[in-house]
């Protein structure tokens, strides 16, 4: 995807979302109590309809939950009920599935009714999508579209027959991978993005960091959608907020553990330890494990995040400096797997790095991030452990993202 394109459809949606902060209170101007969940990931999936989907609808307009003519549900509606079905369609034994439509089964049909339905308006909405691309494609205008996951997607599609096979993408190919980079690739952004905003209320030492280095690209307050700073000068004035994006996904990585089928047989160099009640680690043995082909090995990508031999004995604690390399430290980068790692990685890497830094950088330059009101008089410790709270389902889920957004001066 063209990152210089997802940054500046990023900046127009937060500048949008902005806009529905401050009109949200007007009885108490400047400040403003913020859902994260609920807000960031109609952020996130706004963001990844348009820069990657070619789908650009504004923040208010996407408020507007009425079906458009020909659809059961709106488009955000679709997304978010497919997504609270997924589980539901991947477990549900298919004789069931298949029964539920002919025999009214208690509890059963009902729970699949809503599934297949859900399912049905998100594919009616991407099939739309796919048509708009193709012909773009097929009249000769493909360049045109900034959307070039979208665009890649659809070029596969409409290949040859005699193409190679390998690049071929059947139509079932497109709608599934439309599907999930539409589904995995706004959720996992937008719940990391909730445990980033929560920390830095949490860490208000951390929150300074931030707004200093934005203040610093944006010395006259956060640029308007027409007239945005451009990417590669951004990102690379951003050092700190992606250390402190990074942190979070090391904390909090949006899925704990990963299967992964063994392609040939290996062995894998591994060690064992004693860790003390200070975290300190001590008698470390090394040793090989022997792994057949065709055996399933499952990756604990938290334990690997908090593995005391890689990141320090302050493992569990919000140190974001601990990915800032210097001349005589380089993070290690085989102990992070947020993002998976070799040849099967998150490919959306790249583009939710892009928006999690656009969007941190800009929430911090024009809000301070406070804790609700209702915590501010429990302990540090009490209010950590309830706004941290997450839930765990395809990703994990936070529980009690709200917080503060009190306006700075320009």
């Amino acid at each position: 995807t063209n990152n210089a394109f997802v940054w500046r459809e990023t900046t127009r949606v937060v500048d949008e979302w902005f806009t529905e902060i401050d009109n949200a209170n007007p009885t108490a101007p400047g400040e403003t109590s913020v859902d994260l969940l609920t807000d960031l990931t109609q952020v996130a999936l706004l963001v990844i309809a348009s820069a990657g989907f070619g789908r650009r609808v504004s923040y208010k307009e996407d408020l507007n939950t009425d079906p458009p003519p020909g659809h059961k549900l709106a488009f955000r509606p679709a997304v978010t009920s497919t997504l609270h079905h997924v589980l539901t369609k991947a477990v549900m034994p298919k004789f069931l599935w298949n029964l539920s439509k002919h025999v009214y089964l208690p509890l059963i049909t009902p729970l699949l009714t809503e599934c297949r339905e859900s399912f049905a308006s998100l594919e009616l909405h991407m099939h739309e999508v796919i048509a708009s691309a193709r012909d773009l494609i097929a009249t000769g205008k493909a360049e045109t579209m900034d959307s070039a996951l979208l665009r890649n997607l659809v070029q596969a599609n409409m290949l040859n027959d005699d193409s190679d096979t390998s690049k071929h993408l059947t139509d079932d190919d497109l709608l599934s991978n439309t599907f999930t980079f539409l589904l995995a690739g706004h959720e996992t952004s937008a719940h990391s993005l909730c445990f980033a905003l929560v920390l830095m209320a949490l860490y208000p030492d951390v929150q300074k960091l931030v707004y200093e280095e934005a203040y610093r690209l944006w010395p006259n307050g956060i640029p308007s959608p027409s007239s945005p700073t451009p990417y590669k000068e951004s990102m690379a004035n951003l050092e700190y907020t992606l250390a402190v994006f990074h942190e979070t996904l090391r904390l909090f990585p949006p899925v704990s553990r990963l299967g992964k089928m063994v392609q040939a047989d290996t062995t894998l160099p591994a060690r064992r330890f004693k860790t003390s009640a200070g975290s300190k680690i001590s008698d470390v043995e090394k040793y090989d494990v022997a792994i057949k082909a065709g055996s399933f090995v499952v990756i604990d990508i938290r334990a690997l995040h908090y593995n005391p031999i890689h990141w320090g004995d302050d493992a569990e604690e919000f140190k974001p400096t601990r990915f800032i390399d210097t001349d005589t430290y380089r993070w290690p980068r085989d102990a992070f797997n947020a993002f998976s790692g070799g040849p099967r990685s998150c490919i959306g890497q790249r583009f939710s790095l892009t928006e999690s830094a656009c969007i941190l950088a800009h929430v911090v330059r024009k809000y301070e991030v406070h804790i609700p009101d209702e915590l501010k008089n429990k302990p540090w410790a009490e209010q950590k452990s309830i706004m941290l709270d997450w839930t765990p389902g395809i990703t994990i889920r936070p529980n009690n993202a709200h917080v503060l957004f009190r306006r700075r001066s320009p």
